[in-house]
């Protein structure tokens, strides 16, 4: 959540927008990484696995989403 919050942070001062994506989604990765290594608390809804899993896959996708702003799609004209 940390990791999160700096990322928002980052935007709220004016960086780039894909930086501010770039934290967050790697913030992302880093908890699912650490939710798989570390023994975390049980969860009662669901595995840790699973868990894991979803911040994995929602930390590619922001890192991917963010830092696809950097592609050229259109010259101006």
């Amino acid at each position: 959540m940390a990791g999160v919050v700096a990322g928002f942070c980052v935007l709220a001062i004016g960086v780039d927008t894909w930086v501010g994506g770039v934290v967050i989604g790697v913030s992302l990765l880093v908890g699912a990484w650490l939710r798989l290594s570390m023994a975390a608390g049980p969860l009662a809804s669901r595995s840790r696995r699973a868990d894991a899993l979803g911040l994995a896959t929602l930390g590619a996708l922001v890192t991917l989403g963010s830092l696809s702003l950097l592609l050229q799609l259109h010259q101006g004209a």
